[in-house]
């Protein structure tokens, strides 16, 4: 066999092994980074944005092999420079020029359906580079708690004891936050094994678990605005992250702020980093409210369109994720039943809770 084929053959494999086998990401945070190690992993962010633009800039550079690529053009002011990769491994250069065949295929599907789409254009940022394959670009250490990154070195990591030991390793994502920099792992567990942990869910086991399955064994949820889900059983919950006083004050000082200027910049970063704090407080309320329902035997909700809510309730169900909260109801529990939008919601949820 040729080696096109040996890898065509290895791919056919995977695909059958995994057909059974459900995915599930992990977010690992890197931590005690010195001075020298941000200073790699900034740098290593800016090579794969100078090679994205370069990319984006000349749609036929795309027929090259990326791989091989080791310098790019740069605008620097009117003229242009030349500037070498050297913190980017050939699986990432190439990874980093699949994602932009990715985009353009989704942008001709949509013009395809009619939608109207502009080209892709050059980015400011990037924040985040594929590592495609375990043990090759990255590796993990789970006796000493560190992360192996291609021409990065090591970094001590934590987040390793969710990953469950025996698990098939996939690919992996270098994100970059407001709050420091994360390895998003996928990974591949048995359809049996128990799910993704969450934050806040209890841990209930013995006969008090016994116990409460056999009186939670079926509820049903009606969402609303007022009390964001009120449960057949009379429980009625209601969470709300609203946007905090210091969110607000930095949105007024960007908008004084003059384009272009350090304290613009400056005041954009703590923009992001408090919007990021935001949104994990609602995430931790969305957990909370799963882990609750995961106590049920079964769950019957109506797939209520939440996008027109937003028109005529647009903080109020932002503030809560709602819509994310329905999302994961469909997919993270075991026996969820949907109620076609416009069924009459009680009558449904009793008939429902009747056959559960």
């Amino acid at each position: 066999m040729t080696k096109a084929e040996r890898i065509k053959s290895a791919i056919q494999e995977t695909r059958e092994r995994r057909a059974n086998l459900r995915p599930a990401v992990f977010e690992l945070k890197l931590q005690n980074l010195s001075r020298k190690k941000e200073e790699l992993l900034s740098r290593a962010f800016l090579e794969a944005k100078w090679l994205y633009n370069w990319l984006v800039s000349d749609l036929g550079r795309l027929n090259l092999p990326a791989n091989k690529v080791d310098a790019v053009e740069v605008k620097v002011g009117d003229s242009f420079e030349e500037r070498r990769l050297v913190l980017l491994g050939s699986q990432i250069k190439q990874e980093i020029a699949d994602r932009l065949k990715d985009n353009l295929r989704a942008l001709k599907k949509l013009k395809e359906r009619g939608y109207r789409v502009g080209p892709l254009k050059p980015k400011r940022f990037v924040h985040s580079i594929p590592l495609k394959q375990y043990g090759v670009t990255y590796s993990l250490d789970f006796a000493r708690n560190r992360a192996r990154i291609q021409k990065l070195g090591d970094f001590r990591v934590l987040g390793l004891h969710q990953i469950p030991r025996g698990v098939e390793i996939a690919g992996a994502v270098l994100v970059r936050k407001p709050s420091g920099y994360y390895l998003h792992v996928t990974c591949y567990l048995a359809k049996g094994d128990s799910p993704e942990p969450i934050a806040g869910q209890p841990h209930v086991t013995g006969p008090r678990a016994r116990t409460l399955r056999g009186y939670l064994e079926a509820v049903g949820i009606d969402f609303g605005i007022e009390s964001k889900l009120t449960l057949s059983n009379g429980i009625k919950i209601d969470f709300e992250v609203h946007e905090t006083p210091r969110l607000k004050r930095l949105q007024r000082k960007l908008a004084r702020a003059k384009r272009g200027s350090k304290r613009r910049g400056k005041i954009r970063f703590l923009l992001r980093r408090e919007y990021e704090k935001l949104n994990n407080r609602r995430k931790d309320a969305e957990n909370k409210v799963l882990a609750f329902l995961k106590l049920y035997g079964k769950v019957v909700f109506q797939d209520d369109l939440l996008a027109s809510w937003a028109r005529l309730f647009g903080r109020q169900v932002h503030s809560s994720r709602i819509g994310g909260l329905k999302l994961r109801l469909r997919n993270s529990l075991k026996a969820p039943i949907p109620v076609r939008r416009f069924e009459p919601t009680t009558l449904c949820t009793r008939q429902n809770l009747h056959r559960a």
